[in-house]
């Protein structure tokens, strides 16, 4: 969803912190595909920031709005638990320029949606593809043999050109889906200046199957998981609902999506809804007039991409 003048809008299932090290698991090369296009969006001046909104991040003590993250140095949020040690000490290194989150915070109170700065690091439902993404060497210095051996170091940092900036702002306390909507055609015009918007969460994202699954012998990677019933119908309708073709108007474009935390595999594929709502932010993010394409799905079962 992007033009020779609009930045992007993007919804990216962000994965565990294993997958980071994964590089024969097909999110890692999409992943490695993903940066190359950032990249050369942003050396042709289409791209100049990304506006990033997490699975990991809800204002969940505000009454009304969303939180803007204001730290000019993005410090990491390691918010997970039961990793090696070497997890602990990834480095993902970006700018967060005081003129962009101020535009970003402008913008969204000038729509009507209150916003709140606030100096917070980010969380690994931004980080984690972007380590890979951003990787060195990148995708297109690699010959095709090395694109397939060529795993993210566990000590060298990823890092974002000094000219993209990453701002991150979190989901509403509302789990509801119009709000997340609502929150994605805030962002829209910021797409106009060269601001991509960028959900990550997760197509499907049921972590207790998950490791049901593993204690059952279902699987020593990720990848030996198989689909499950729930997953091909959510990951079907989910595609239908990111891709409905252009219309008149926003309430028109969103019909399908707004039905879709009403099916009967909706709760099987989000026994809750964090990871679910990114993809609605990158959908309200679009236009009416713009159809999204799917450039990526992969079916784990409970951990769908």
């Amino acid at each position: 969803m992007a033009t020779a003048t609009r930045a992007p809008a993007y919804f990216i299932s962000h994965g565990g912190p294993p997958t980071m090290f994964d590089h024969t698991h097909p999110a890692y090369q999409h992943w490695l595909e993903w940066g190359k296009e950032v990249r050369a969006l942003h050396q042709q001046g289409v791209i100049r920031g990304l506006v990033f909104v997490s699975a990991h991040w809800q204002a969940e003590d505000l009454g009304q709005g969303v939180y803007v993250n204001v730290d000019e140095k993005n410090p990491l949020v390691y918010d997970f638990y039961g990793f090696p040690q070497h997890f602990y000490k990834q480095r993902v290194e970006s700018s967060n320029p005081i003129k962009i989150s101020s535009l970003v915070l402008d913008h969204l109170r000038s729509t009507g949606l209150p916003a709140h700065p606030i100096k917070r690091g980010i969380d690994h439902g931004v980080w984690c593809p972007l380590k890979v993404a951003f990787q060195r060497p990148f995708l297109e210095e690699l010959t095709t043999e090395q694109r397939k051996n060529e795993p993210a170091s566990i000590d060298t940092p990823s890092i974002l050109p000094s000219t993209l900036s990453l701002t991150q702002v979190s989901l509403p306390v509302s789990d509801s889906s119009i709000d997340s909507l609502r929150l994605g055609a805030s962002l829209r015009a910021l797409r106009e200046q060269g601001l991509a918007i960028v959900g990550g969460g997760m197509s499907v994202h049921n972590l207790r199957e998950m490791m049901k699954m593993f204690a059952m012998g279902g699987g020593r990677g990720l990848a030996k998981l198989e689909p499950t019933r729930y997953s091909r119908s959510f990951l079907e309708a989910l595609d239908e609902a990111m891709t409905a073709p252009p219309a008149p108007h926003d309430e028109d474009k969103w019909s399908k999506a707004l039905k879709l935390d009403q099916r009967n595999d909706f709760l099987p594929s989000h026994p809750t809804p964090e990871h679910f709502l990114p993809a609605l932010v990158a959908l309200g993010a679009s236009h009416a007039d713009e159809q999204g394409l799917k450039t990526f799905k992969f079916d784990e079962g409970p951990m769908g991409w």
